[in-house]
């Protein structure tokens, strides 16, 4: 981004003053991470108000300040400044005006689960087409996206953005901002099944998307959930590219998926070519993020060697599937980001291909799975069992559920009401040259019990 103060107040229709032309070349509402030109968005929390900060704001080389609150503004002679009614919606204006201006490829991607590692696949299989703008983290809404959308340079050639959803019309409102032109759905999951009640919601919540795939674009599908998408594909005006991950024929699918230790491989099919894949990761659902990722860079004229050559080393945002070595000689992989059936099962077969004396799995709760809660909790303690996993520390109510279908099946089991307790249980058992699993949902906050595992 570079614009002045008074292009964008004027543009967006505000209230400014600009003493000398100042040009704005970026956005913070953060003070601590201002950098020289920024424009720092004073923002109203709940726990913080931004206007407390702009002074430090200043001083670290803000170029002006964004400010709501009008005793603020009457109290303080800022010499550079824009005055607003609302500061996420000032950024939200903002980002839309942003992405109007440039004719690029906007790729929105959204799903159940695998949304951040789809995300990071196809930022790192685009990088050749010039600079990528993607989402940080999982900063996939109200703000987190606009903030994305304002990281546009006039040498962007593409933009990737997540979008998380917490109920119906959040996607639509997200796509206004954006107007993403291509899509990835990457699933139809049970997660956010106790706020949408069932996977028939999810689905139209998520296909809220395609209304902005026009006659040029693509949207990338995954078949499986062909069913729950179906009312709602007459409303994408794009082509639709469907892809399989469990062997079935689609427009792209693998088969002959192997796991190894560190790596998993698959034969790619698209129409009549095939392509060996070798992916840097871990975990039997990465093989579906990964085609779908593929499926819209190959659409924008990415060569299969450079689509071959970056996922042998591509790296996924943190805590899922991670593996270091404790002080004391535990293989600890940590995929205590989230979690949900489908990924539980995935890391529990991840640890079972593991070089190790025992494998020992500590799973937690899965949180948002309404009326699939109860099954779905046992379905992965009896993949525990059928994975011959050594040792399993169930954590938390729904953790227990886990546990004791686990045990049923004849596994041995310890139960932990947090993640406290679940520590002291592992000092107490493992040993060096032992694999540890850890994952749970992000309320677990499972990363306490690798972190104090490491030391």
């Amino acid at each position: 981004m570079r614009e002045t103060i008074k292009n964008i107040a004027e543009t967006l229709g505000y209230a400014y003053r600009e003493d000398d032309e100042k040009w704005i070349t970026g956005i913070a509402i953060d003070s601590r991470t201002v950098q020289p030109g920024d424009l720092f968005v004073a923002l109203v929390g709940e726990k913080t108000d931004g206007h407390r900060y702009l002074r430090q704001a200043i001083e670290q080389g803000a170029a002006a300040v964004v400010i709501s609150r009008e005793e603020i503004l009457s109290a303080n002679d800022y010499q550079n400044y824009i005055f607003v009614s609302d500061g996420v919606l000032f950024i939200q204006q903002l980002a839309h005006w942003q992405r109007s201006k440039v004719q690029i490829p906007v790729i929105a991607v959204t799903g159940s689960t695998g949304k951040t590692s789809t995300k990071d696949f196809l930022a790192a299989l685009l990088e050749p087409l010039g600079h990528v703008v993607v989402t940080k983290g999982n900063h996939n809404n109200e703000l987190g996206l606009p903030l994305t959308i304002c990281g546009l340079e006039k040498d962007t050639k593409a933009v990737v953005v997540e979008m998380g959803m917490r109920g119906l019309g959040q996607i639509d409102f997200l796509c206004r901002i954006a107007e993403p032109n291509y899509g990835i759905i990457t699933n139809i999951g049970k997660s956010h099944c106790e706020l949408l009640g069932s996977q028939e919601n999810i689905a139209r919540a998520k296909c809220e998307l395609l209304p902005y795939i026009k006659e040029d674009s693509i949207i990338v599908l995954n078949k499986k959930d062909e069913a729950f998408l179906q009312p709602w594909l007459s409303s994408c005006k794009g082509k639709i590219l469907w892809f399989d991950a469990t062997g079935q024929p689609a427009d792209l699918w693998a088969d002959e998926i192997f796991q190894g230790e560190d790596t998993i491989s698959y034969q790619l099919h698209w129409g009549d070519e095939q392509q060996e894949i070798v992916l840097s990761v871990q975990g039997v659902h990465n093989v579906s993020n990964s085609l779908a990722a593929i499926g819209i860079a190959h659409s924008l004229g990415i060569s299969w060697e450079d689509i071959r050559q970056t996922l042998q080393k591509v790296k996924l945002t943190g805590m899922r599937l991670a593996m270091t070595v404790s002080a004391q000689g535990v293989k600890i992989i940590n995929d205590a980001y989230n979690a949900n059936p489908d990924s539980m099962k995935s890391a529990l077969g991840v640890l079972a291909q593991q070089k190790g004396d025992r494998k020992i799995a500590v799973l937690g709760d899965m949180y948002e799975l309404g009326c699939y809660e109860g099954e779905s909790h046992k379905e992965v303690g009896t993949a525990v069992a059928m994975q011959k996993i050594d040792y399993l520390i169930a954590v938390g109510a729904l953790g227990k559920l886990i546990g004791e279908a686990a045990q049923v099946a004849g596994c041995h089991v310890d139960w932990a009401e947090n993640n406290e307790q679940a520590i002291t249980l592992l000092r107490q058992y493992v040993h060096a040259d032992d694999v540890v699993l850890v994952k749970g949902s992000r309320g677990m906050q499972m990363e306490q019990i690798v972190q104090n595992m490491m030391g």
